[in-house]
């Protein structure tokens, strides 16, 4: 039910469920695996292992934008990078060390930092944190190189379901 400002209004009469919105919780999201066909290196964002071979997790994708998580260990580090899109970084949990532009600052959890395209950034863990990291749009047009062609794929490995899903429970 709306009201004359337009603004949705929830009454006894109306399900609480949603199940349009998507929604996962950081604090239990299951491990992940090795990637089945690693990148070639290069100078994007190297790949981060973590707890035997777990890997950042891909929450959503979307030509908009992509959300990731990734989950540092005290001491492990993303060397210097750069990623083609505009990279928006939440430490969601932890402190970690960031350098940009010859400036390097610690970030606590609930901070944000955002990453022009292209430019050269690194991130270290002071101690364990997660990240929730905001690529857009994604792939920006010169993610891929010249005569590959974008594609929208995740591979199932590397990829949480929201909440609420068949997979992602809730």
């Amino acid at each position: 039910m709306s009201d004359t400002t337009g603004v949705r209004h929830l009454c006894a009469c109306e399900s609480l469920a949603f199940p349009a919105v998507k929604r996962w919780d950081l604090s239990s999201l299951p491990p992940s695996t090795e990637k089945q066909t690693p990148r070639e290196p290069g100078s994007d964002a190297p790949r981060v292992p973590r707890r035997d071979g777990q890997i950042p997790r891909v929450l959503f994708s979307a030509p908009e934008c992509r959300v990731v998580v990734i989950e540092l260990a005290a001491g492990e580090a993303m060397g210097e990078h750069h990623v083609r899109e505009r990279a928006v970084v939440h430490v969601h949990h932890g402190r970690v060390s960031v350098e940009a532009s010859g400036e390097s600052v610690e970030c606590g959890g609930g901070s944000v930092v955002t990453f022009d395209p292209g430019e050269r950034h690194a991130v270290r863990a002071l101690e364990d944190s997660m990240l929730v990291l905001v690529l857009a749009p994604w792939p920006a047009a010169q993610h891929y190189v010249e005569g590959t062609v974008a594609v929208q794929h995740v591979p199932a490995n590397a990829s949480v379901e929201p909440m609420g899903t068949r997979s992602g429970e809730g």
